[in-house]
């Protein structure tokens, strides 16, 4: 499995988007309950099925990405096959901050798995002007 599956929590957050994608699969909840009580392999298929379908969307949707803690920022600009990344360090030793700059390449197939791991640790998706008004900290 490329994502991990969603929690309870998540499930719950994104009901009614399960609810739709069991009914594409041609599961209403009457049948639903069946399979739930019927056939535990096939819940387990479908759980990791719509896990899947709902990284793939999300991640596909994702330009921006940001993580702001106290002592630095990160900021990601995905594009089909590269990340630009920008990070500002404060020290606290240092009066002005240190900035990099970078870009990861990576296969097209691969941009979603390679945002999927950046929520894991934490970062947030961001708006494009919200992107623009913190990369004006890097120039």
């Amino acid at each position: 499995m490329r994502y991990r599956r969603l929690t309870e929590e998540e499930f719950s957050a994104v009901e009614g988007e399960f609810v739709k994608f069991l009914a594409s699969q041609g599961l209403d909840a009457a049948e639903w309950q069946k399979v739930k009580s019927d056939n535990p392999h096939k819940v387990e298929y479908l759980l990791d099925e719509f896990s899947t379908f709902f990284w793939d969307s999300t991640t596909s949707r994702i330009v921006y990405l940001e993580k702001v803690t106290k002592e630095d920022r990160w900021l990601f600009k995905f594009e089909e096959s590269c990340a630009k990344v920008l990070r500002w360090q404060q020290s606290e030793v240092e009066a002005k901050p240190s900035i990099s700059k970078g870009k990861k390449e990576f296969p097209e197939e691969a941009r979603a798995r390679e945002i999927f791991l950046l929520l894991e640790q934490g970062l947030v998706p961001c708006a494009e002007s919200r992107h623009k008004e913190l990369e004006q900290l890097f120039s």
